[in-house]
């Protein structure tokens, strides 16, 4: 986890436009020591509750060997409550591990193709070559609904682009221009990134008003604007159709899909248009009809074999964009770390169990045998011995489980600064349920191996034992 805050802490330092702050990456590396406190202590005050259930409320009843299988199992697993709590909290640290670092790559896994997608703005960012003799403008966008793709919608946008200017100060700005309800549609619109109103009466608003303008909070924050204040706008900028336009505030946002480098301002395409003439997309976003991978890439070839004859495109997808973010460094330690330490789990869980099988309950050969001589069958014994072992398996997966989960939402919130959309949590339950059934698996294949190591035991050979 250090190599992985330090790695994402070099490549994001506070540059202009970084999402990623360097004191909260520093913040995030002091609270990684602590799920390792919680998880120890989780699994110890689950074991310790699993000891005190066990142990139940002792009888004056005798026992004798008359009784059901399970009636011995009881007694037995009800005198040795503290070793089976032992070896419960043994399988409840693997389990919670596992199940951390589970439900934590499948979090990741998961919030990586969010983030993708974001930066892309949609499925797909198609843009054309300046340098190619054809040249699309806004009339061009159905030439891209092709076989595949739901919804297109061009989007003008450059760095620096525009200088707005309140009544108070001025600053020099990016700005992007779109179809506010066809860019509402193609759009990941997080509505958490909107404080002002929601999504829809936010984009709604700048359709219906042809002089709106939206503006990030911490540009309004600079020029001291807020919702309803005039702005003025500078529209192309350093060139031959630069004008002043008046525009005010309609709504706020944090940040908006499709410009990972930041964006300050967004207006309407159409006054964008009907101000600068001349203006041309600078992308086109679409989105699939359908989200599963081979129908982005059906997409793909069709734009290709359609409008991509005749101009020059550079189609960019979302998951073109998680294949660039998943070659980092920090992506490929992320994903060597986690394989590494699941199968360690699964080593670990088998080993375990079958320490607590043939370390603990072979220590009690003497015992076995003397309820061999009173007449309890083979069957039997191994019946005893798997019960006494599924109850640790059982308490030690529940418990660990549960711990897991807890843990799994700690690194989840801790690692927030890795990603650029607030990343939920996924519950691997194919993952943990593989853990849990390769211990389960292990349970029953030692308990059978001592219950016939047992079973051949003499009781003459016992009477060489101190």
């Amino acid at each position: 986890a250090a190599t992985i805050v330090a790695v994402k802490r070099s490549a994001f330092d506070g540059t202009p436009g970084s999402v990623y702050s360097g004191r909260s990456v520093d913040l995030s590396l002091a609270l990684l020591a602590l799920p390792i406190g919680a998880w120890i202590i989780g699994c110890m005050l689950a074991a310790r509750s699993f000891d005190r259930m066990l142990t139940g409320r002792r009888t004056d009843r005798s026992t004798n060997f008359n009784r059901t299988v399970f009636d011995l199992a009881r007694l037995s697993i009800r005198r040795r409550s503290a070793a089976v709590a032992e070896g419960a909290v043994v399988i409840a640290l693997i389990v919670a591990l596992a199940t951390s670092l589970s439900m934590f790559t499948a979090s990741y896994d998961r919030a990586k193709a969010a983030d993708s997608r974001f930066n892309v703005g949609s499925d797909l960012r198609i843009t054309p070559d300046p340098a190619s003799e054809r040249v699309y403008g806004i009339g061009d966008t159905p030439e891209f609904a092709v076989d595949g793709i739901d919804s297109v919608t061009p989007v003008v946008f450059s760095v620096h682009n525009v200088v707005l200017r309140s009544h108070r100060t001025e600053e020099l700005s990016s700005l992007a221009a779109v179809d506010p309800l066809a860019y509402l549609r193609v759009a990941p619109i997080d509505a958490s990134h909107f404080p002002s109103a929601s999504p829809s009466e936010v984009f709604t608003a700048l359709q219906d008003d042809p002089t709106g303008l939206l503006l990030s909070v911490d540009m309004a924050d600079f020029v001291q604007a807020e919702v309803g204040d005039p702005i003025m706008v500078l529209l192309g900028r350093a060139s031959e159709q630069q004008v002043d336009t008046e525009m005010h505030v309609v709504g706020l946002f944090e940040r908006l899909p499709g410009f990972p480098d930041g964006v300050d301002a967004l207006i309407n395409i159409a006054q964008y248009q009907a101000v600068i003439p001349t203006t041309t997309p600078n992308f086109f976003l679409a989105r699939t009809n359908d989200p599963s991978n081979s129908a982005l890439g059906a997409a793909v070839a069709a734009i290709r074999a359609g409008p991509g004859q005749t101009g020059s495109l550079q189609v960019d997808t979302r998951d073109t964009a998680l294949a660039k973010d998943q070659s980092s460094l920090a992506a490929l330690n992320i994903r060597g770390l986690l394989d590494l330490d699941q199968g360690y789990a699964l080593a670990m869980g088998t080993v375990a169990i079958g320490i607590f099988v043939f370390g603990l309950l072979l220590q009690r050969r003497r015992e076995y045998v003397t309820m061999r001589a009173q007449g309890v069958s083979p069957r039997t014994i191994r019946v005893l011995i798997t019960i006494e072992a599924v109850t640790v398996t059982i308490g030690g997966c529940f418990a660990g489980v549960i711990v897991g989960v807890v843990m799994a939402r700690y690194f989840v919130s801790v690692l927030r600064p890795l990603f650029i959309l607030t990343p939920p949590l996924s519950l691997a339950i194919g993952s943990t349920a593989l853990v849990v059934l390769s211990v389960f698996a292990a349970t029953i294949v030692t308990s059978i191996a001592a219950s016939s190591l047992v079973n051949r035991l003499r009781a003459t050979e016992l009477l060489r034992d101190d």
